[in-house]
């Protein structure tokens, strides 16, 4: 464990991934089951899915394209630095878009068994594309932060993010 005098200067931003890891694999465990579940289950589970897809991580992209990477890519000399992470979330924001649209259709219509999978197809690809970005995230663009900047900057910047230095 590190002390804090040792802590890289993005650990807050790593922090937070570490907290919504969880619920990414919450959501893969969810799209295994998925197909399985009775009707009161899923009018339980899926909204809320949608409710953390929605109101959590979208705003964490939105953020890190507002705020952090604006930032990395002056460090970097160039937008092409981040343009596959926002490419990711495109893809992301899409992605959570047609898991929304997909709950309503199916909880109207839940004994049509393809619904139950496509829905588990579709939270198993999200979890799997979230997890490589956050890893992409702490092995390639973190890095050059912790080079540049120093904890009270990225502390800073995390504010800017909509996120306090203890929120987590």
């Amino acid at each position: 464990m590190m002390t804090p005098a040792e802590a890289l200067p993005t650990e807050p931003i790593r922090a937070e991934h570490r907290e919504l890891l969880p619920h990414l694999e919450h959501l893969e465990m969810a799209a295994v089951d998925l197909p399985t579940w009775d009707e009161e289950t899923a009018a339980s589970r899926l909204p809320r899915y949608v409710k953390f897809l929605s109101g959590h991580l979208i705003p964490h992209a939105v953020a890190e394209d507002e705020h952090l990477y604006p930032i990395i890519d002056r460090i970097a000399g160039s937008t092409a630095a981040t343009a596959t992470m926002r490419a990711d979330h495109d893809e992301i924001a899409s992605r959570v878009d047609a898991f929304a649209a997909s709950v309503e259709q199916s909880l109207a219509s839940w004994d049509d068994g393809a619904h139950r999978w496509d829905l588990a197809h579709q939270l198993s690809g999200l979890s799997a594309i979230v997890g490589l970005h956050f890893a992409e995230e702490e092995d390639v663009l973190l890095p050059l932060l912790d080079e540049a900047l120093t904890l009270e900057d990225i502390v800073a910047i995390h504010q800017h993010m909509g996120h306090g230095e203890h929120e987590h």
